[in-house]
């Protein structure tokens, strides 16, 4: 009798836990769920000690965080190499050798740092100045916010938008002439730009060279107004002066022109107001590019490639341009962009909109309230159709869903894997009750 109560109490015992750690494990998945677990992710960067900058290998650095020095190479092959040092460091003692071909190897050797945050700053013969974000707690680190896989994943749920929208990005005229001899004009300067280049990657480079040489930011336009005018590809030609959609909406048409596929992307970049550690939660405030080429990613922002400004009334450089956000990795563009939205423009099919006899007028669209005009018809017409001189990748959906962060479906595989080793758990606890009883 006393061996069957202590079997039952033993069960009961072994069933009791068994709930009580269901419960815990409901509980940690209710707050991941609820966006705890990403906050602390943002607000506790992990820590990386090493950092390739970008995927051109003509144009790149690979620097690796020892626990007394930093050690730098890489290759910037027609603008070497001029200094490279710490921006908030007393004192950097470091060797540089930079050889013919633009290869170039150092060893920084700085000491203590001044506060928690710190940039590696690469200067060029052309004086551009190359900087990248450093952390210090105990040690110097590369902050890792996992935006990297955030990013990525937005592209890969581009939104395909009307052909009302991709007409008014054309032009602010909204007639169907105007649209095709904006489109001729892109198409034009898109040939004259590529050249005789066969390579897509090098074609993308050039034309990603020429928008940032050539186009000046509007700093008046930002301060008073952003209007459909000053972001239209019509408009951006002919003042050489626009804000990141219309550098955006520019270089995406010139790449389509080449039949290159590439997306907009709106979200959020560091600035006066937003720091890294508000990155993933700030305002959508710029936008930029990303080309798929050989089944890769490659990031590109023109305007933060560009130090060509336009203000008070005035065409100015504040020194030279860069490559840096020319296919930048994407631990290094996490440090000071986060992408929200991703969206797929055919604009040499903007005439389809004409067709469609609708009389409305596209929405006004600036940098602080984008907008993506997407429709039922707008997705079932990009997927059943391309465009004229665009192949869009075999694998690529179109999609208009809400995008979800990819820190939700790691969230759930790891709450059926505590389930699983909870009833795995349940299992060896009762096979060892039966044990104890058959040995009594």
């Amino acid at each position: 009798m006393n061996k069957a109560r202590n079997v039952i109490t033993e069960k009961f015992t072994a069933l009791f836990l068994a709930v009580i750690t269901l419960a815990l494990v409901s509980i940690n998945a209710g707050a991941a769920e609820s966006g705890d677990s990403s906050t602390d992710t943002v607000k506790k960067p992990e820590k990386c000690y090493e950092l390739v900058t970008g995927g051109n290998e003509e144009y790149y650095s690979k620097i690796t965080i020892n626990s007394r020095s930093v050690l730098i190479s890489g290759c910037y092959k027609n603008d070497p190499v001029t200094d490279i040092t710490l921006q908030n460091c007393g004192t950097v003692s470091s060797t540089l050798k930079v050889n013919p071909d633009g290869t170039f190897s150092s060893v920084l050797n700085p000491s203590e740092p001044i506060g928690s945050y710190d940039r590696i700053v690469i200067t060029l013969k052309s004086g551009a100045r190359l900087s990248y974000l450093i952390m210090y707690d105990d040690n110097r680190y590369f902050p890792d916010n996992k935006l990297s896989k955030q990013n990525l994943s937005v592209l890969e749920k581009a939104v395909p938008t009307s052909a009302k929208s991709w007409a008014g990005y054309v032009t602010d005229e909204l007639t169907e002439e105007g649209v095709k001899q904006t489109l001729d004009e892109v198409a034009y300067l898109a040939d004259y730009i590529a050249g005789d280049i066969k390579d897509d990657y090098k074609k993308l480079e050039a034309i990603a060279k020429w928008v940032s040489d050539n186009i000046y930011y509007d700093r008046d336009a930002r301060e008073n107004s952003v209007t459909q005018s000053e972001i239209c590809i019509k408009n951006v030609l002919k003042s050489r002066k626009t804000v990141c959609v219309g550098y955006s909406a520019l270089f995406s048409a010139l790449c389509e022109a080449q039949g290159l596929y590439v997306v907009n992307v709106k979200g959020t970049v560091t600035s006066d107001t937003v720091d890294y550690s508000d990155l993933a939660d700030g305002p959508v405030n710029h936008e930029w590019c990303a080309a798929l080429i050989d089944d890769r990613w490659i990031w590109v922002d023109c305007v933060w490639n560009s130090n060509l400004k336009f203000q008070n009334n005035e065409f100015i450089s504040l020194g030279a341009n860069t490559e840096m956000y020319f296919d930048i990795s994407p631990l290094a563009l996490s440090f000071d962009h986060c992408a929200y939205l991703a969206e797929k423009r055919y604009y040499f099919r903007a005439g389809e909109y004409f067709s469609q006899q609708d009389t409305t007028t596209p929405d006004s669209r600036n940098e602080s309230t984008p907008s993506a005009d997407t429709s039922v018809s707008a997705e079932t017409s990009a997927a059943a159709t391309k465009p004229q001189i665009y192949t869009a990748p075999e694998n690529y959906t179109p999609v208009t869903s809400n995008i979800q962060s990819h820190e939700e479906s790691n969230n759930g595989n790891l709450t059926w894997i505590a389930v699983l080793t909870l009833f795995v758990a349940v299992f060896i606890v009762f096979d060892f009750i039966s044990i104890k009883k058959l040995k009594k």
